[in-house]
């Protein structure tokens, strides 16, 4: 069983221009859904800069052998006193976290800023091929998630 991910993750005080911006200096790629999420106006940044104690959990350390819908994976974080990410978090933890290896990508749990399907739910990190990406993704409500899944909750703010 791989060990919980541990990180200190400092977010807040900059708007989305900013952010992009971050993100291309560090030249971090994104896809078409990230770019999406970036441009609605459900996606809100803070002016007040905050630090969080995260971590990289996976769906099977949750206590989940046979994967599981987010739905239920939010519960059983939540029972172990994690809690959701802003979803301004993504983009300040993947500039944050550039040596991520290749391979097992890790998504940022947040709440959908739009109840649709269609619509991408969130971002996820992930480092491939030599490119490191901060990635939106879609997937519907009945998802089942692998047991391998990693995601990232908050732990405590600092």
């Amino acid at each position: 069983m791989k060990s919980i991910d541990r990180w200190k993750v400092g977010f807040g005080g900059l708007n989305k221009t900013e952010l992009l911006g971050l993100l291309s200096d560090n030249k971090i790629c994104l896809n078409a859904y990230s770019a999406q999420l970036f441009m609605d106006d459900e996606f809100v940044t803070t002016a007040s800069n905050k630090i969080a104690e995260v971590v990289g959990i996976s769906v099977k350390e949750l206590g989940f052998n046979s994967g599981a819908r987010y739905h239920d994976i939010v519960a059983a974080s939540s029972s172990q006193g994690l809690t959701l990410c802003p979803l301004e978090m993504a983009p300040q933890l993947r500039v944050q976290y550039l040596n991520q290896e290749e391979g097992p990508y890790l998504t940022v749990a947040s709440t959908k800023i739009r109840n649709d399907d269609n619509y991408p739910n969130g971002f996820y990190l992930r480092s491939y091929s030599g490119f490191i990406w901060l990635r939106g993704y879609r997937s519907s409500s009945d998802w089942v998630w692998n047991p391998s899944d990693r995601f990232v909750f908050i732990e405590s703010y600092a």
